[in-house]
């Protein structure tokens, strides 16, 4: 049988077309691919390149097996995927999110519906979510767009607003709201897990200057000793944000707004129903699909 790592070695060179970029690619000497594209003709037992005197290329039988082990490295790559997808399935609940807070949101509802099933929940854009639901990677996911999907069953889960905190002495303190126009320019903290939301920042505010922290204790020490600005939301609010010389302003931009969508395969919808019923209990949002 003929190991995978010649396998992916010998499909990388039939994509790169030479020994020398392959061997860059696979991060390898060019002698040590020279030897395994020696020994994986060997394993075949018949011609796979034309060798001239200072190069290889396939010959039409090569690329005949180049095609074919493209096919194996999918399916071993597959064979992998579903298996640890089974077992995680078993002992886990996987969700995966767009943000953390409503995957925070959420994570009690599904603790409480499966007790005995320990969760484990990570932040990802939609695209990758959605793809790692069909995957069976995640059994749920928490997107900031209504799927299209077919194979997607979801509902509305919440709603957040974003917001900007900031010091009660700032020139934009009296504002009713605010809009992303009003702070482009200005220095802004923001928290490393808000997923799609600093995307959505970034893309609006192209001349400031985001102060992004990863750990929500140290950008809470930062706020706290400092004057700068924050992003917030109408769900991440704190009461001290609200006070000791703080206020917190809504940004008034459509694209400020999100709804979050809750979602899972169709297959899995009767496994999931208790924590669906449970977001409807919850005066949650009606069913999307």
């Amino acid at each position: 049988m003929i190991e995978i790592f010649l396998l992916e070695q010998f499909v990388a060179f039939a994509k790169s077309g030479t020994l020398s970029r392959a061997a860059m690619d696979l991060h390898i000497s060019q002698p040590a691919l020279s030897r395994s594209m020696k020994k994986i003709e060997d394993e075949f037992g018949v011609s796979l390149f034309n060798r001239e005197k200072s190069k290889i290329t396939l010959n039409d039988t090569g690329k005949i097996a180049a095609q074919y082990a493209e096919k194996v490295l999918e399916a071993d790559r597959e064979m992998l995927e579903k298996t640890i997808a089974f077992e995680r399935s078993r002992r886990t609940i996987i969700l995966g999110s767009c943000a953390f807070l409503p995957a925070n949101e959420l994570i009690p509802i599904i603790q409480e519906h499966f007790c005995k099933m320990a969760i484990t929940a990570e932040v990802a854009s939609d695209d990758k979510l959605i793809s790692g639901l069909k995957k069976r990677l995640y059994h749920l996911v928490i997107l900031h767009r209504l799927p299209t999907d077919s194979d997607i069953y979801c509902r509305e889960f919440i709603d957040e607003q974003l917001a900007i905190t900031l010091p009660s002495n700032h020139f934009l303190a009296a504002k009713e709201t605010i809009s992303f126009h009003d702070l482009d320019g200005i220095s802004i903290l923001a928290h490393g897990g808000s997923g799609f939301w600093l995307e959505i920042c970034k893309e609006h505010l192209s001349n400031t200057k985001l102060l992004v922290q990863d750990n929500m204790d140290t950008l809470s020490e930062i706020v706290d000793a400092s004057s700068l600005p924050v992003f917030n939301s109408n769900r991440a609010v704190r009461p001290r944000d609200m006070t000791a010389g703080r206020v917190t302003i809504p940004l008034s931009d459509a694209s400020a707004h999100i709804t979050y969508y809750l979602a899972c395969l169709n297959s899995e919808k009767g496994r999931y129903s208790t924590i669906f019923n449970a977001i409807s209990a919850n005066n949650f949002k009606k069913d999307t699909k």
